[in-house]
């Protein structure tokens, strides 16, 4: 599974986008799209997450080292709207502490609910369908984790704090996931001149 889409780079999506395109998908996919916005997370990272990832508590999710690029196990925090949703999908199903909660259900395998996790290209070509459904062009599973960090750096955190929520090592490959608005930076410079004039 590409991680870019046709043009490049994943496209940067809206809230208004995001949300709609959530809203239209059945729970399980839906779930994973709000876990890889809120989280960051890479669609690996997403896919493979346990029960025993979940700490209700402190409204973390753990993404483990085995499943994350730069093989360290991180923590993030989500909604507690997510949250609510991700323990009642748990609930429902029935799983386990070391049961996958996004699980694979295919009529082709013998796996009982939960032992093996859904795969990475079958939330790719579903994703992919849904977004040329919405006329979301040059999106893939990548553009949840590039359009939460772009939205994090418009709130105005700073690129240290960023990298806390992305698990990047680095400046320089954080930087390639940023999208700015070159017209709205424009406009904040003119802005700046302004308040230096006066």
């Amino acid at each position: 599974m590409c991680k870019t889409n046709r043009s490049g780079k994943s496209a940067c999506l809206t809230r208004s986008q995001i949300e709609r395109f959530c809203a239209s998908l059945p729970e399980k996919y839906s779930l994973i799209a709000e876990l890889m916005y809120f989280s960051a997370g890479r669609v690996q990272e997403i896919t493979t997450i346990k029960v025993r990832n979940i700490n209700t508590t402190d409204g973390l999710l753990t993404l483990e080292k085995s499943s994350t690029k730069t093989k360290e196990t991180r923590q993030v925090p989500i909604p507690k709207s997510v949250m609510k949703n991700l323990m009642s999908w748990i609930k429902h199903h029935k799983l386990c502490d070391d049961n996958y909660i996004f699980f694979t259900n295919s009529r082709n395998t013998t796996y009982i609910k939960g032992e093996k996790s859904v795969s990475t290209q079958s939330v790719d070509k579903f994703f992919r369908k849904q977004f040329d459904w919405d006329g979301i062009d040059g999106a893939s599973t990548h553009s949840f984790r590039r359009s939460r960090l772009t939205h994090l750096l418009e709130k105005g955190w700073n690129l240290k704090e960023i990298m806390d929520i992305s698990g990047h090592k680095d400046l320089k490959s954080l930087q390639q996931y940023l999208d700015s608005d070159k017209r709205k930076t424009h406009e904040k410079y003119r802005e700046l001149f302004e308040e230096e004039m006066v």
